[in-house]
């Protein structure tokens, strides 16, 4: 029996369900911060099957019926089609020709027409921004007009975008994504920095760094908040697409309470070629948090941040080096070397990094990331692919608690969730994977997960459907009841009836 829709629904068709792998690698380094940090395995898969469903972001509103609106989409399983080559042209949508990229989800809606002070840039003044940027007085904003806008200054300083004062907006005066393109040419070194407080960063595509397209820190005066990166795509980042950073002065100062949603993340075939090798021969991802506290990241989609020369990339999602309170959720992560991470080694025995005034976890000694929740997101591979590890990693994560998330990939994978260490205490609940794996002295309280490869849960394999089927037993109404679950994937509540094992809440 078909699935009934209340409304409508985006669907995305997928690809593959042949699950089979090939033997594994190493991984050979962490972050800059870490050189050496213990590896998830490392090792590589290949195959699998994807599923993706729809998104929700935060606040937005749900058509009839709680579904996103669309019809069914088309997906070719791939990386995106195309590089910003000599034109400059980004390519078009996540995943080639029709790949959802969450980019038209009624849910993430355009923002409000600007208030207070707004400056109006066109792109033959692109060489003109970077000041325009860096002047900007506190609550302006910056509206782009349509086009690539290209520096052709030589000095990294000069070309540099650098928020530094608080209450900025850089966006797009059309409200569309794909229509202005900020290109570093992997001339820039990083794109765009922010070290102030409330910048709004929305509607853009900022493409080719040679290392970070966005670089959040510290301020230079004390921390910050409420960074928001909205509707952004990103694409081919050298190193970490985003960055989240102290300030690395004395005192310290941090970034924390920041929101990052209703984006894509994109590394295309050409990217990879300009990844950058050391540490550990790949050194790229998604988000990449250190010492972060309360930052939220959802409905995002991440798609190919992987290579493809031996080497293991990092996280789709990362906060690491005693980050705390971060809130994972209903994110889409397809064919990326590895989703997930809550802490990376167990820290060699020395102090945490971060010294909270409370104090979480008194005497524990190192701790990678305190609290956080990760729930209801889909990690997943198509057929083709050959370089997934883990899906979520949780190492020296304490208090961290991973609920409804479905994690389907190759047989030869390391694990689908995988928890390490000692100070390791975590909540494993209602999650669909394939495999948990415990190392180290780590402690789970785990809770009706279910572990699987049995393909007949899903609606319709030979038509590429993997939402749960009216007959899938093992999985629906077979959950706990969670105060903490959140909405599934696709912006619905887990509650009909019991709820269901995994990112997908059933409807009749």
């Amino acid at each position: 029996m078909s699935r009934a829709i209340v409304g409508s629904r985006a669907w995305v068709s997928l690809v593959g369900v042949l699950l089979w792998g090939v033997a594994c690698g190493d991984d050979a380094g962490g972050d800059e911060e870490e050189i050496g940090g213990a590896p998830s395995r490392g090792g590589r898969s290949s195959g699998g099957f994807t599923a993706l469903t729809g998104g929700r972001s935060s606040g937005g509103v749900p058509d009839t019926g709680g579904r996103s609106s669309g019809g069914r989409a088309s997906s070719s399983g791939g990386t995106p089609s195309g590089d910003a080559g000599a034109n400059g042209e980004v390519p078009g949508g996540a995943a080639g020709a029709g790949g959802y990229d969450g980019s038209t989800d009624p849910r993430c809606e355009p923002l409000p027409p600007p208030t207070g002070r707004v400056v109006e840039v066109t792109v033959d003044r692109a060489d003109e921004l970077p000041g325009i940027v860096r002047s900007a007085e506190a609550g302006t904003t910056i509206l782009l007009g349509d086009g690539t806008y290209r520096f052709s200054q030589s000095d990294e300083a000069e070309r540099r975008l650098r928020i530094t004062n608080q209450r900025i907006s850089l966006r797009s005066a059309s409200g569309d994504r794909d229509s202005v393109v900020i290109d570093g040419e992997y001339a820039t070194e990083e794109i765009l920095t922010i070290s102030a407080s409330n910048v709004t960063v929305a509607e853009l595509t900022i493409t080719r760094a040679v290392h970070h397209p966005i670089h959040v820190t510290g301020g230079a005066t004390g921390d910050i908040t409420g960074t928001h990166l909205y509707q952004l795509r990103l694409v081919d980042g050298g190193e970490q697409f985003v960055k989240i950073n102290t300030s690395g002065q004395t005192p310290n100062t941090y970034a924390d309470d920041g929101l990052i949603e209703c984006s894509s993340f994109e590394m295309t075939p050409e990217g990879r070629e300009h990844v950058v090798p050391e540490p550990g021969g790949c050194y790229t991802g998604g988000i990449d948090g250190h010492q972060a506290r309360g930052w939220e990241i959802r409905n995002n989609v991440f798609r190919g941040i992987h290579c493809e020369n031996g080497s293991l990339a990092e996280h789709a999602i990362h906060f690491w080096t005693s980050s705390r309170d971060t809130l994972v959720e209903q994110n889409r992560i397809i064919d990326c070397a590895r989703g997930i991470g809550f802490g990376l080694g167990d820290g060699g025995g020395k102090v945490p990094d971060r010294a909270y005034e409370d104090d979480p976890d008194p005497g524990v000694g190192y701790i990678g990331h305190y609290g956080g929740v990760i729930r209801n997101n889909m990690i997943v591979n198509t057929s083709g692919f050959e370089y997934f590890d883990t899906g979520i990693e949780l190492e020296q994560a304490r208090g961290t608690r991973v609920l409804h998330n479905t994690v389907m990939h190759s047989a030869n994978a390391f694990a689908s969730i995988s928890y390490r260490f000692d100070n390791t205490e975590v909540t494993l609940a209602n999650n669909l994977v394939r495999s948990l794996r415990e190392r180290d002295g780590a402690v789970a309280a785990t809770q009706t997960n279910l572990e699987t490869t049995d393909l007949n849960l899903f609606e319709d394999v030979e038509l590429d459907d993997y939402h749960l089927k009216q007959s899938g037993i093992g999985a629906i109404d077979q959950g706990t009841e969670l105060d903490d679950a959140g909405d599934d994937i696709d912006g619905e509540a887990h509650d009909q009836g019991p709820p269901d094992i995994g990112a997908d809440e059933f409807m009749e």
